[in-house]
């Protein structure tokens, strides 16, 4: 007790806190002249050396710890990043106290002064020794300038780091959830949404690429680095989707990749602007599958066919690039002329037949067979070799009117005629069988028949 009561009456009493006079209040605001606590702490970066000091009380313990949050943290104004020689009194907790003079107080990082696996070798630090620091904020909770030496400032860890910084990372790892990342002697982590613009089924293919990416969230309390490689690329097509769009033009001949294939098409990136290249644009002949045609990450060259600004759509084509089998089918395939070909499509009123890559004819169904059929798969089916007659030929619509029957007929006339030549070829003359000719109705010995006269009447009467 005697021990408790000496030691409550040795014991200071707590100061008395009175409120700041109104007046003393405006006097120190109007000395500030607008400035903050950070203009403050930039200034006296900038003060001659060789200023007297008080020394630095590094054993005084920080008030709540270091910042937890780059939110307890106030970074560096714009254009206040001065660098300054330090002097280091201690060293505690992997923190590196620094006498900057001129009652400036700060603190850096010991792993600015650690080397790297792979990286130039960095001096080690020592107390008493100065160093060029750079200061990148200030923590008002402690009163203290945050420093990162000078030559190191992208070599240190986290506080170093602002939201919106560009760095480079390796890509250490993958999994389900992103890519595991290393900064220097940072870890960060890149979620998969935030890869690549467009979804990565396999993030494995990454592993062990240096990336260029953004930081996106920073929290020192979990030592939690998130960054992102999506956000720069997204910035990168911006630009380059505006210039694209003020170079096309219909008519262009453009180089693309193959983004994806779908039934009714596939969707080209010219670099920055994606266009649909429609199936019925992708060949002179008809396209059942478009995979058939093109694939995904195939480099293709495309004609811009049209431009929508105001949808940002663009229509292309790739069978402008070939030639038109059409330009010469009146000289190959002329009205008249027996022509063949395989059938490739049967609908309820006739049946198209492929005559060449590119060229189809139509045989109706009235020209199918010379006898009445109800349905075209009673005389064809399709992948079956036939034989037309070109009946005619539009060149505006590309249409050719095609008749099977008429081939059949031709056919037909041709075997009656070659049969009657068969026939008179293969009959002697002479012949029995042959009746006599008119002129000699009249008996061997050149004598009419005699007239034979009836005796009785006839049945019946008269």
């Amino acid at each position: 007790m005697a021990f408790g009561s000496q030691f409550n009456e040795n014991r200071n009493p707590p100061p008395e806190v009175k409120p700041v006079p109104e007046e003393l209040d405006r006097a120190v605001i109007e000395a500030m002249q607008g400035l903050t606590i950070e203009d403050l702490m930039a200034e006296a970066l900038s003060r001659p050396e060789g200023v007297s000091a008080p020394g630095l009380d590094t054993s005084r313990p920080l008030r709540g710890g270091r910042p937890t949050t780059v939110r307890a943290v106030e970074a560096a104004p714009t254009g206040t990043a001065r660098s300054r020689k330090g002097r280091v009194v201690s060293i505690r907790d992997r923190n590196v106290f620094v006498d900057l003079g001129g009652k400036s107080q700060g603190i850096a990082g010991l792993d600015q002064f650690e080397s790297q696996p792979g990286e130039p070798a960095v001096e080690p630090v020592e107390v008493g020794r100065e160093y060029e620091f750079i200061y990148t904020g200030y923590d008002a909770r402690e009163g203290l300038i945050l420093l990162a030496r000078k030559g190191a400032i992208n070599h240190g860890g986290l506080e170093q780091l602002r939201v919106g910084d560009t760095v480079d990372a390796m890509v250490e790892a993958a999994n389900k959830g992103g890519l595991e990342m290393r900064l220097k002697n940072t870890q960060a982590f890149m979620p998969a949404g935030q890869v690549d613009i467009r979804f990565c089924p396999d993030l494995s293919v990454f592993i062990g690429e240096k990336m260029r990416c953004r930081v996106i969230e920073i929290d020192l309390s979990s030592n939690k680095l998130v960054v992102s490689r999506r956000e720069l690329l997204e910035e990168e097509q911006a630009k380059l989707r505006e210039k694209i769009w003020g170079e096309l033009a219909t008519g262009q001949i453009r180089e693309g990749r193959v983004l994806s294939v779908q039934p009714y098409g596939a969707f080209v990136d010219l670099g920055g602007v994606d266009g649909l290249l429609h199936v019925s644009a992708m060949s002179h002949s008809r396209v059942s599958d478009p995979n058939k045609v093109v694939k995904v990450g195939d480099v293709v060259q495309v004609m811009v066919l049209g431009i929508d600004t105001e949808k940002q759509r663009v229509s292309l084509g790739l069978k402008q690039l070939m030639k038109d089998p059409w330009s010469t089918v009146a000289a190959d395939f002329p009205v008249g002329t027996k022509v063949s070909g395989v059938v490739n499509r049967i609908l309820d009123f006739g049946a198209f037949v492929e005559l060449a890559t590119g060229v189809d004819g139509l045989v109706h169904i009235s020209e199918i067979s010379q006898r009445h059929i109800s349905r075209v798969s009673e005389e064809i089916q399709v992948g079956q070799q036939i034989e037309a007659k070109v009946l005619a030929i539009d060149l505006e619509k590309k249409r050719i009117s095609l008749s099977m029957a008429q081939v059949q007929r031709e056919k037909s006339s041709a075997e009656s005629v070659a049969e009657g030549d068969r026939q008179a070829a293969t009959t002697p003359s002479g012949s029995p069988d042959t009746p006599a000719a008119e002129g000699d109705q009249t008996g061997a010995a050149g004598k009419k028949p005699a007239k034979v006269t009836r005796k009785a009447p006839l049945k019946g009467g008269l």
